[in-house]
């Protein structure tokens, strides 16, 4: 492994091979959006370059640019659960620009297994993992294990120098988050993390709505509500691992909560100002919560799709373990209108005027595979493509950590590293 250092920052290239440095564009910016060394303005990948120190240029423009647009992204999975069989595994192999070379699972045969059904007859299979980082033409990993686990991987990951892709809610608190964030930034390699809703084609569909006035010249109200699991899956058995606040972080909002919390900020923008309580109502036996409610003000930002959404209010309720009727309906308010929709990616988006009456309805398909679009977005980006306005990055990951932590902090006595392994003092667990 070859190292080229600059300053404080190291960037790891492959001996031999031209494809583990073809995503060097997406590795300056990911070092731009991190640390304060070079002091630019971040606009367009191509601007982001050009102005980057001269040093870092030379790397760059001594690499074949030909190289860097049509060799593939050599992907490699660590963790093969439920969610790499339809969701996010089948994409590494389908997206443009992208060949899954390399998969790892502890489990006796169970990564070779999975290896024989890939296309193309080259995908490898490792129980090893520290063999699996050194696979030949392995360029990115997508760490697709159970939270608890984030941590110790990426450390493997960032220091193997490799671009990363990790699965919500990256780490098990905000600190743990900022802790997977620093190792990439240190190591100087991308990361991105796995928040798909805000690449599904329904989401972009709110953004244009949105753009075209559906709801007025802003949002001043978010409202969210589920009642039961809010789909959930994987879960049977007496303690699932969702419900392990050691392997997951908490109850079901970590699971599947964090995607709405993400969504609404990328729609919306950054929310702040949050007040929020979390409870067990009808969980015996389970030490987690079940029952989460909080409210917040909206911050300005630059990427929303309406730019004076400040002061807008949200109110977000997940009572996953209710004895009412299922319920699930996120709406985004404003003076004008509403947009009315479910949390999954094919139920359709309504849209009412400011009295409530129904105006028309969107429709759309369930993909085949939900976490394709993102990863073809990590995919081109990693291959200096054209940059996505919906990539999902470590800062995003940590202000969604930010909100969980500051809801579910009372419930844990506090958030810090280790909460999970003192159970028995959490003032809101349920006692017998």
């Amino acid at each position: 492994m070859h190292i080229i250092q600059h300053g404080t920052m190291r960037f790891g290239c492959s001996k031999g091979l031209t494809r583990s440095t073809q995503f060097l564009p997406a590795l300056l910016l990911s070092l731009l959006r991190t640390t304060s060394a070079f002091p630019i303005e971040i606009t367009t990948r191509r601007g982001a370059i050009q102005r980057t120190a001269a040093s870092v240029v030379t790397i760059a423009t001594n690499m074949s640019s030909n190289t860097q647009s049509n060799d593939s992204i050599g992907w490699g999975i660590v963790g093969l659960g439920d969610v790499c069989q339809t969701k996010s595994g089948p994409p590494f192999w389908k997206c443009n620009g992208s060949e899954l070379v390399a998969v790892m699972r502890r489990t006796p045969g169970k990564a070779e297994e999975f290896a024989a059904n890939v296309p193309g007859g080259k995908c490898v299979g490792y129980q090893d993992i520290e063999e699996f980082l050194q696979h030949p033409g392995l360029d990115a990993v997508y760490v697709s294990t159970r939270p608890g686990t984030h941590l110790e991987i990426c450390q493997k990951v960032a220091k193997a120098g490799k671009a990363c892709y990790v699965e919500k809610p990256v780490g098990r608190c905000a600190d743990e988050t900022k802790e997977i964030v620093k190792l990439f930034r240190e190591s100087g390699m991308p990361l991105y993390t796995a928040y798909i809703s805000r690449a599904y084609e329904k989401t972009h569909a709110i953004k244009r709505l949105m753009r075209e006035g559906a709801i007025g010249d802003r949002v001043s109200k978010v409202l969210y509500k589920v009642i039961g699991n809010g789909g959930a899956r994987d879960m049977d058995g007496d303690l699932p691992w969702r419900l392990d606040a050691e392997q997951s972080g908490g109850g079901l909002i970590m699971d599947v909560g964090c995607h709405v919390i993400d969504r609404i900020e990328y729609l919306c923008g950054p929310l702040q100002n949050i007040i929020g309580e979390a409870a067990n109502r009808n969980s015996p036996g389970v030490a987690v919560e079940d029952y989460v409610h909080f409210t917040a003000d909206i911050g300005t930002a630059s990427w929303t799709a309406l730019s004076n959404n400040e002061g807008a209010t949200v109110e977000c309720t997940w009572d996953f373990a209710s004895t009412e009727s299922s319920y699930d309906e996120l709406q985004f308010i404003g003076p004008k209108g509403s947009l009315r929709m479910k949390g999954s990616p094919s139920d359709p988006i309504r849209v009412h005027d400011a009295k409530g009456g129904f105006v028309r309805q969107l429709e759309f398909e369930m993909p085949e595979h939900t976490g394709q679009a993102l990863v073809q977005a990590v995919t081109d980006d990693l291959r200096g493509g054209d940059k996505s306005d919906f990539l999902s990055f470590g800062e995003n990951a940590i202000r969604t950590q930010i909100v969980l932590d500051t809801v579910l902090s009372s419930y844990y006595g506090g958030r810090k590293q280790g909460y999970w392994t003192r159970m028995n003092t959490w003032p809101g667990s349920p006692r017998e």
